[in-house]
């Protein structure tokens, strides 16, 4: 009986994935695919564990972390756009962090339809004590890539989202029948 396609490697898994669509199949793009999932459950399980003692989710911890570096309250659509997640999935994580005192939402001054959301004293009062322990660790999981390496991976992550980006946008488009290739997205070098 062969292994379970969770028990294969990467390697295997593309493999046999190439054997069964042949050679017009480009094994680049599920190699990528699979390599960046195990990358990031794992990346995910390290932070889950991280927050884990202040009972914190990493989106949580991620909306702290934004509204502690913004200058000023931030509409949901703004904290949506700088977190990336919809402002319509934000509100149960906001809810929560706002019984938890750690960040406040007040009615938009400016438009009266919307809220502003800020970060409170309880919420600063937390990061200050948590964030320097937090750069300690992104450094120990980082560690195995150099400083080059490390912003060589953050550029090509940036042009991998903007692909994405665009493709999701060409999807959109009137007409379009499924998912594009990005190839407005400038290659840089």
């Amino acid at each position: 009986m062969a292994p379970a396609d969770s028990e294969l490697s990467v390697t295997d898994q593309v493999e046999r994935t190439a054997r069964e669509y042949g050679p017009g199949f480009d094994p680049s793009v599920l190699t990528l695919t699979l390599t960046l999932y195990r990358t990031m459950a794992v990346f995910d399980r390290a932070h889950a564990a991280e927050l884990a003692p202040h009972r914190l989710t990493l989106s949580q911890f991620n909306i702290l972390s934004v509204l502690h570096r913004a200058a000023k309250p931030l509409t949901m659509g703004e904290l949506g756009q700088a977190v990336s997640v919809r402002p319509a999935n934000l509100t149960g994580v906001i809810d929560t962090l706002t019984k938890r005192s750690l960040v406040e939402r007040q009615l938009n001054p400016g438009d009266r339809r919307s809220f502003l959301v800020g970060i409170t004293k309880v919420g600063e009062e937390f990061l200050g004590e948590f964030l320097p322990k937090h750069w300690r660790y992104l450094e120990a999981l980082t560690a195995g890539l150099s400083e080059r390496q490390r912003k060589q991976l953050t550029g090509l992550l940036d042009r991998f989202r903007e692909s994405i980006q665009a493709a999701e946008l060409s999807a959109e488009s009137p007409g379009a029948s499924g998912p594009a290739v990005a190839a407005a997205v400038p290659a840089s070098s």
